[in-house]
């Protein structure tokens, strides 16, 4: 079981506890468990909460909005989306990680009773391996535009592999399928204030591996030209929850998020 997937399902359910919760994730506190509430007491650094509430809010917006009628969450975890949007008639959403991760979900999910709000298919594979195949398998059709999903991944890849990923997304994407997710910068790995965290991390078996301080040029070597590339803080991207104003675009020494979406051209 993934530990990380634990941890943000404890954080989207100490959001939905909030008066003011940018979303409401009801079987997200039954999937977390005591493990993911103590990974997030443990994880807790200033900003770390608010982020994880701003990504998910931002993504369930780029989702809402999308007119691609395939869904893909790469590396999909505890994800509750199938459950809690509101999905275009007709959308079909594709749910892909590691087999064993998908085999408890499915089998906690028909526990809680949880009923989805679109068509889904849950893929078990192998990131590393030929996960395409079981994607085909399981309906996707790469002819049609796709949606996919990179969220809170490619920071526990080693830069070399995150990009192999990306390739592959988009070698196998229609024109004008959407890439979307969440990058750090590589001043998150060298801060000073994201030290401790990053040695906890370390410790506990997941580390981040890499950062960049160029998000939109990283995506655009990968075949995914940016289209959108927000800081927490900034317009589109706060929702009144980031306690902070947004750093400046290069600044140095100072952890930062990205939040991004990009096209794939014709």
């Amino acid at each position: 079981m993934s530990a990380t997937a634990r941890w943000t399902a404890a954080a989207r359910a100490v959001e939905t506890r909030r008066a003011d919760a940018l979303f409401t994730d009801e079987l997200a506190e039954a999937l977390a468990g005591p493990e993911g509430f103590a990974r997030w007491e443990r994880y807790d650094n200033p900003g770390t909460t608010e982020f994880l509430a701003i990504r998910t809010r931002w993504l369930d917006e780029v989702v809402a909005r999308s007119a691609r009628p395939q869904v893909v969450l790469v590396a999909a975890g505890l994800d509750t989306r199938s459950v809690r949007l509101r999905w275009p008639d007709g959308t079909v959403l594709y749910e892909l990680d590691h087999s064993d991760l998908v085999e408890w979900k499915e089998k906690r999910l028909a526990e809680l009773g949880a009923r989805h709000r679109c068509e889904r298919h849950a893929v078990g594979a192998d990131l590393t391996g030929p996960w395409d195949e079981s994607l085909r398998a399981a309906g996707w059709d790469p002819s049609v535009p796709t949606l996919w999903i990179v969220e809170g991944l490619l920071f526990y890849l080693a830069e070399r592999d995150a990009r192999t990923l990306l390739e592959r997304l988009a070698s196998l994407s229609a024109p004008g399928s959407v890439l979307a997710g969440d990058l750090i910068a590589h001043q998150s790995m060298i801060s000073e204030f994201t030290r401790e965290g990053l040695a906890r991390l370390r410790a506990d078996g997941c580390p981040w591996l890499w950062g960049t301080d160029r998000p939109a040029e990283f995506l655009d070597s990968c075949g995914w030209p940016a289209s959108e590339v927000r800081l927490p803080g900034e317009d589109g991207a706060s929702y009144y929850r980031w306690p902070w104003p947004p750093l400046p675009r290069g600044t140095l020494g100072f952890p930062m998020n990205y939040l991004f979406t990009a096209t794939r051209p014709a």
